[in-house]
């Protein structure tokens, strides 16, 4: 099970199947240990309309500094929604991108997520990282599939040896969808309830994993729902948009000698 490792104040989500590799830094925010306030209550890493630049650069220096390494070393895409892939060999912005990959020791990608899900992906004998922003659109347009394919492409990497960890996103007790999301899904990821349908994002986002080559026993998630636990979570949905960003971060550890 992924676990909450709090830290000076500041608690980190953990997935055991690659706190294995300690040439791997990596974790999952929760919405505790920052100083912004109102709906943003306290962590909010996400620069998002209402919360202030300070604020948010507070909070990003003190989640960083608790996974040992420097804010200027986060790399993010923009986050569009979209099916684009940045390799990144150097801290420059990688643009409109929702995925990005790299070999580079010292470079920390994330994501910001509140509801979508944060998937972080490492192939240890070849010492890929990837991070993956995976809402419904882009689970649904392939960005799992093409995250796996630029690894496999750029790095001969073999699919089956990649691990892959699945952090806190909207589950399917609380993703009710339309019927024009449901029809981008198959049937056993759309759960039919209550006269609704909801979606299993994260089955959804398992059964790509493994058709894009990933062993099962290599795909781990977290149970956590973002909407269910208010207390650990921003969550767009519950808040209807006014909310702060969490972050799925991973890299490699510089100090590591054996890369």
């Amino acid at each position: 099970m992924f676990s909450i490792r709090p830290s000076n104040g500041i608690e980190i989500i953990t997935a055991p199947a690659l706190e294995t590799y300690p040439e791997v830094v990596h974790g999952f925010s929760t919405r505790n240990g920052g100083i912004s306030r109102g709906p943003f209550r306290s962590l909010n890493l996400g620069m998002v309309e209402g919360d202030t630049l300070k604020n948010i650069l507070v909070n990003r220096k003190r989640f960083c500094n608790t996974l040992n390494f420097a804010p200027s070393n986060l790399l993010q895409g923009e986050q569009v929604h979209g099916t684009s892939i940045a390799i990144v060999e150097a801290n420059d912005s990688p643009g409109q991108v929702d995925a990005l990959i790299t070999n580079q020791r010292n470079l920390f990608l994330s994501v910001r997520v509140a509801d979508c899900a944060p998937v972080l992906l490492y192939e240890p004998e070849k010492h890929i990282v990837a991070a993956v922003h995976a809402g419904w659109r882009g689970t649904a347009n392939a960005i799992i599939a093409n995250t796996v394919k630029a690894m496999v492409d750029r790095f001969d990497v073999n699919p089956e040896q990649i691990v892959a960890a699945i952090g806190p996103a909207l589950s399917q007790c609380c993703y009710e969808i339309q019927d024009d999301v449901a029809l981008h899904f198959s049937a056993e990821e759309v759960v039919r309830r209550k006269g609704g349908l909801f979606l299993d994002l994260v089955g959804a986002i398992r059964n790509r994993l493994r058709s894009a080559g990933l062993a099962e026993t290599n795909i781990h998630a977290s149970d956590f729902c973002t909407a269910c636990q208010p207390d650990l979570f921003y969550s767009h949905r519950r808040e209807r948009g006014v909310t702060g960003r969490m972050l799925g971060v991973i890299g490699l550890n510089h100090h590591q000698n054996s890369l």
